[in-house]
């Protein structure tokens, strides 16, 4: 016999005051009722109602466990409100992980925004330029990565949030020492500042300019998988870099970086929010991809001149 089943006959026959009461609420038969209160005296090894033909009362034992059993009955309760609830009120904690560039210039002010529309939600953020692997999400107690790079993997979902313009730039400085590339085949002779783990071959640079699609193998004296240190590198006359605009918007407008080959396109690339694939997306998880979505559509994120932080 199921023992929820049997607390429950109990309970409502008790709060009833009669069997054939109880079994009319519950929409089971008197004998059925019955039988169920019979088991649970049996299974616990006493005597909880005094019966006559005329009333039901509780023995000591009975009124102690009609106590436990309203207990139980209201934990239950209150749980399952508390996980309905959180299908519009997302509760908990949403910890994820962004690279340092676009968690410093952007995505801070996206998760303070959701925080105030989100109060009950606590949200962790971790800015690493660390390549994230599948395990790490089980490891590190992830529920989402954004990144700008595909894991190519079938354990996660990828779900684009925005397209991310790079650029090609370097400083004056370097253009005036070593001259200024006139098409994507000479930068084969230049110093190229290279981002790596972004692309399945990252010395392999693409355009696409007047003439159709170009591409071109690169090398230089410093690699990185951080668009901080590579801006930074370039800031400081080492080559010519090729990062996402955001980074180095500020450097642009200011002078201190210039863009090289402006008449080839670079190709945009999305930036996405990865989480593990599973039966049912997570709630905040969800909540949290599509409002960062629309966050982004409704700034000209490429464009933005953000204070860039010192520390890469």
């Amino acid at each position: 016999m199921d023992r929820f089943r049997t607390m429950e006959s109990f309970v409502r026959v008790v709060h009833a005051g009669s069997f054939s009461v109880a079994a009319s609420q519950l929409g089971l038969s008197r004998a059925l009722v019955s039988r169920h209160v019979g088991d649970l005296e049996a299974r616990l090894g006493v005597r909880l109602l005094n019966r006559s033909t005329r009333s039901l009362n509780l023995t000591d034992e009975g009124r102690s466990y009609l106590s436990f059993c309203e207990q139980l009955f209201r934990q239950i309760e209150g749980t399952e409100r508390a996980i309905v609830r959180t299908r519009s009120e997302p509760t908990g904690t949403l910890k994820m992980m962004a690279p340092k560039s676009f968690g410093s210039l952007h995505l801070a002010d996206a998760v303070i925004a959701f925080a105030r529309v989100q109060p009950r939600l606590r949200v962790s953020l971790i800015l690493d330029d660390v390549s994230i692997r599948t395990y790490d999400f089980l490891e590190k107690g992830l529920d989402l990565a954004l990144r700008i790079s595909s894991m190519r993997n079938a354990s996660v979902i990828e779900r684009p949030v925005a397209p991310l313009e790079w650029i090609l730039c370097a400083s004056p400085d370097y253009l005036s020492r070593e001259g200024r590339p006139a098409s994507p085949a000479d930068l084969a002779r230049h110093d190229c500042l290279v981002h790596v783990h972004v692309s399945a071959n990252d010395r392999i640079w693409r355009f696409q300019g007047p003439r159709g699609a170009v591409s071109v193998k690169v090398s230089g004296a410093f690699f990185s998988n951080s668009a901080l240190a590579l801006r930074k590198a370039a800031l400081a006359g080492l080559g010519i870099t090729f990062v996402p605009r955001y980074c180095v918007a500020g450097d642009l407008a200011a002078g201190e970086l210039v863009p090289v080959l402006p008449r080839y396109r670079v190709p945009a690339r999305p930036l996405m929010a990865v989480f593990p694939r599973m039966d049912v997306v997570p709630q905040k998880v969800a909540l949290f991809v599509d409002f960062l979505t629309d966050w982004m559509a409704a700034r000209n994120v490429n464009a933005m001149v953000g204070r860039m932080p010192e520390s890469a």
